[in-house]
């Protein structure tokens, strides 16, 4: 491969984590973990997206992989299985939704956020 293809190689694989990072509304631009690891609230957003608040009453906005929260119109229970050995959330835990059946997602993305607008009507964040 000569300098030229690796380069544009190299844009491609990295142009959809730039898109990932675009800037939203209300959200960080900076991946995080949830430190307590406890979620108390939980509010689906837009696609596969969960706001979730945890036990200091900070917002975050977990995006899950692709097509995970199809068909589902709510979501009644949901755990979280975290990998960390302190029960901190972060890019390796599991999302377990309990809908009549399992499902398992897996965390794509994890920001910083304000509350939803399910939860405060003066949010900035978009669910259209």
């Amino acid at each position: 491969m000569n300098a030229r293809h690796w380069i544009l190689a190299s844009a491609l694989a990295v142009s959809p984590a730039l898109a990932a990072a675009a800037s939203l509304p209300g959200v960080s631009d900076k991946e995080t973990t949830i430190r307590s690891g406890e979620i108390r609230e939980l509010h689906p957003g837009t696609g596969d997206v969960l706001f979730v608040r945890d036990r200091e009453n900070k917002w975050y906005r977990v995006a899950l992989n692709e097509g995970c929260l199809d068909g589902l119109a709510t979501i009644p229970t949901a755990s979280f299985l975290s990998r960390d050995v302190t029960g901190r959330i972060d890019l390796f835990a599991t999302v377990v939704i309990e809908n009549g059946g399992q499902r398992r997602c897996a965390i794509e993305s994890i920001r910083r956020s304000v509350a939803p607008p399910q939860v405060d009507s003066k949010s900035p964040i978009t669910l259209d």
